[in-house]
C-alpha cells in the first residue's frame, strides 16, 4: 500500500474509532506492528459493519476478514471475507466467530472435500500490512476528533466485530 492510501487508512479507521485490541484504546498509526496483519476491534459497531471502510479497501483490492458476534433480533453471527479479487463472502458463524455449516451449507456440498474448501474460504488468512513508501508523512496527528464521524459503524450496545486487513495481492 502508498504511504498516501496508509494515511487514507488511518483517517478511516480513526472515524470508525477502532482499537487495535479487544476493549482497548483508539487506533493510533504508529502502533502497526511491522510484518503483521492489521487488526482492528470495535465492540458498538451496529451490525459489525464499517461501510467506509470496507468499500474503500475493495475499491483497491485491499483483503480484509470481519467477524461479528450476533445480537438478538438485531443480525446473525458472521464471518466476512474480501480476499482482494471477487465478491465480499458471508459465512455464518457462532459467536466467538468460529464459522459454522446450516444444514443449508451441506447440502449444497455434494461432496466432502466441498465442503472443506468452503470451511478453508472461510478462513482466509491476512497478509502483513505493507507501506510500499517510507515517506510516510505523520499520521499521528489524526486522532477521531480531527476525523469526524461520517460513515461510523459506532453505536450503542454490548456486541463486537473485528476486521482485519492486509496489502492487496
Amino acid at each position: 500500500m502508498s504511504a498516501d492510501d496508509f494515511i487514507t487508512l488511518c483517517h478511516l479507521i480513526v472515524c470508525e474509532g477502532l482499537s487495535r485490541e479487544e476493549d482497548g484504546e483508539e487506533f493510533s498509526p504508529e502502533l502497526r506492528s511491522e510484518g503483521q496483519p492489521l487488526r482492528l476491534f470495535d465492540h458498538q459497531a451496529i451490525g459489525g459493519r464499517f461501510g467506509a471502510l470496507e468499500e474503500w479497501c475493495e475499491d483497491r483490492g485491499l483483503p480484509f476478514t470481519r467477524t461479528c458476534a450476533g445480537y438478538p433480533g438485531g443480525w446473525r453471527a458472521e464471518r466476512v471475507v474480501f480476499t482482494g479479487r471477487g465478491p465480499v463472502e458471508d459465512y455464518p458463524a457462532d459467536n466467538d466467530g468460529n464459522v459454522v455449516a446450516t444444514s443449508e451449507t451441506v447440502k449444497a456440498h455434494e461432496h466432502i472435500s466441498t465442503l472443506r474448501a468452503w470451511f478453508a474460504a472461510a478462513e482466509f488468512k491476512i497478509p502483513p500490512l505493507v507501506i510500499t513508501s517510507e515517506d510516510v508523512t505523520s499520521p499521528r496527528d489524526i486522532s477521531r476528533a480531527s476525523a469526524g464521524r461520517e460513515e461510523s459503524g459506532g453505536g450503542g450496545g454490548e456486541h463486537r466485530s473485528q476486521l482485519q486487513k492486509g496489502p492487496a495481492t
